[in-house]
């Protein structure tokens, strides 16, 4: 079994090259400096080029990609989270068209596929039980209509035209249009004069942007006070099973299925554990559930195991806005577990406010001071 993301299995050396180039390129004059190489800075200078503000720099202190966006399962479902603020809800949505759009576009680099859900419950939930859009109660027979595979189950809600993208794949095609990329440079310094980001410190030099965009995970507290929670999770990969599951799952984990017959498998939450071991009691947890739902998985090996952190706040809503006392710098923080659902509109209304120099309406619900403003 394998303590890494299955995903990066699939890593050929272009694409090591383009999401670990290294930081021999660095522009140190950029018009716009991304900080953060995960999906939402990538998306974020894809943006800034595609709004025509000059120059792009992106530098990242590891591999892009290398933290939560490339341990992710890859779901961008909106509708999942239609419970959610209306902000969040209306700009994911969003987000999933660019999605789409990019990938036309981009003729297939992202790779974004299809992708149907049955939210699972263990108790009958009678036809019509939800007025969520895009999503329908049904019983039990249906629900196996749905997903042959299913072991039993009350009934079921079906969510339907979602999607799915290969982490690394959506890493390698943003990372190739994001700009100038410099891997293993980590900031140690943001120095400021009058108002303005003038100088970043990194450990490959000194940059001096003309605007500066964080895309950390977390925001560092010496630059803005935002507060933060950092959740860890498990994931699996199996090996392939008998037959072809053709529907993702979600109970108390999530199950993706693939075309070679293999799922990914998880989402779990232990917010009190900070260590980077992968926890065997939770692999098994997991296999657990996995075959409750898909009998057809019982005795099929785990080949994949790994975790991660997802970084994120205390309504789990990101923090997009203007760094508090600097004109020229912002912050996309605390995306929690939909960095990659949220990226491409994300880094849209980002970029919409370097450009402008006004606050989107999209993101007035993701500032900093609602978390000043609540009770």
């Amino acid at each position: 079994m394998r303590s890494r993301p299955v995903w990066d299995d699939a890593l050929g050396v272009e694409e090591l090259r383009v999401l670990d180039p290294g930081p021999a390129d660095l522009n140190a004059t950029p018009d716009v400096l991304v900080i953060g190489g995960g999906a939402v800075g990538l998306a974020a200078a894809v943006m800034c080029r595609r709004a025509g503000l000059g120059t792009v720099q992106v530098i990242e202190r590891d591999r892009c990609g290398a933290g939560p966006s490339g341990s992710a399962a890859g779901g961008i479902s909106p509708v999942m989270h239609a419970v959610g603020h209306p902000a969040f809800v209306e700009m994911a949505h969003a987000s999933l068209a660019l999605h789409r759009e990019l990938d036309a576009e981009w003729e297939g680099a992202i790779g974004v596929e299809a992708m149907n859900w049955l939210i699972v419950s263990r108790e009958r939930m009678a036809a019509g039980a939800l007025d969520v859009p895009g999503m329908e109660a049904v019983d039990a027979e249906r629900a196996h209509e749905i997903e042959p595979y299913l072991g039993e189950a009350g009934g079921a809600v079906s969510v339907r035209d979602q999607a799915w993208v290969n982490p690394v794949r959506l890493g390698v095609a943003l990372a190739r249009r994001a700009g100038s990329v410099a891997s293993r440079v980590a900031m140690t310094e943001l120095r400021t004069n009058g108002g303005r980001v003038t100088h970043v410190e990194t450990t490959a030099g000194t940059i001096t942007p003309g605007a500066v965009i964080l895309a950390t995970g977390t925001c560092p507290p010496e630059i803005a006070a935002v507060p933060h929670k950092i959740v860890k999770g498990h994931l699996i990969a199996t090996g392939p099973l008998p037959v072809q599951v053709r529907t993702a799952l979600a109970s108390t984990i999530i199950v993706i299925p693939f075309a070679d017959g293999t799922l990914v498998a998880g989402g779990t939450f232990h917010p009190d554990d900070s260590s980077w071991t992968v926890e065997n009691a939770v692999v098994e947890d997991i296999r657990t559930e996995v075959e409750r739902l898909l009998p057809p998985a019982r005795g099929v090996p785990v080949a994949h195991a790994w975790c991660c952190f997802r970084p994120g706040t205390p309504d789990e809503m990101p923090v997009i806005d203007r760094i508090p006392g600097l004109e020229n710098a912002w912050m996309s923080v605390g995306h929690f577990r939909t960095g990659l659902m949220m990226a491409p509109a994300a880094g849209l209304a980002v970029a919409g406010w370097v450009e402008t120099g006004s606050r989107p309406a999209s993101l007035t619900a993701f500032d900093l001071a609602r978390f000043a403003r609540a009770p």
